[in-house]
């Protein structure tokens, strides 16, 4: 393994620990701003780390960050997911737009997740990216980016506290469960 390459699987590994221990909010090294980035010999990859937690004021589960930047390449995602396990029945519970259509679970790889306890997800359409983040869990999974611009990203899970749950409360305020990716 050559030096680069170690130096990504461990800082991967770093920062899922560090998330998972310390309970932050936000976890970003070297380089800051939600994203890490280092050069392989595969090309450039980034790492974004996500945390759902509950906001203490409004009492509703919010993504943090919700607006990152990462360059064109391979996208590493964590996302912890601090919210209660719910039982979403009406979920399109498949992976998609992963490297090859997987995502880890506290370890496990899933293609299907379980609707039993799928809280929230994270779903970028432009890009054909779903991801499933059950509560009380640490996902990964990793995705080739290839198009530069902006890109929206929301949850698809009902959270919301309108009819049906996609409206009202987090659903609709910018800042709890949408926000965007920009490629360059």
């Amino acid at each position: 393994m050559k030096d680069q390459d170690y130096f990504n699987a461990v800082a991967g590994v770093l920062a899922i620990a560090v998330v998972v221990s310390a309970g932050v909010l936000l976890v970003a090294f070297p380089g800051g701003g939600g994203a890490a980035t280092s050069t392989s010999t595969s090309g450039l990859t980034s790492y974004v780390n996500l945390t759902v937690s509950i906001n203490t004021t409004t009492g509703w589960p919010q993504y943090s960050p919700t607006n990152f930047a990462v360059p064109q390449g391979k996208v590493v995602f964590t996302i912890t997911d601090h919210d209660a396990v719910a039982n979403w029945t009406g979920c399109p519970c498949a992976v998609r737009g992963t490297v090859n259509g997987v995502e880890t679970i506290n370890g496990t790889p899933y293609s299907t997740v379980p609707t039993s306890n799928v809280a929230h997800t994270f779903s970028i359409p432009a890009l054909g990216l779903n991801a499933l983040s059950p509560g009380e869990s640490v996902v990964s999974f990793t995705m080739d980016v290839t198009h530069a611009g902006t890109f929206s990203w929301f949850c698809m899970s009902p959270c919301g506290t309108g009819p049906g749950g996609f409206t009202g409360g987090p659903m609709s305020i910018p800042g709890y469960m949408n926000g965007t990716m920009t490629v360059s």
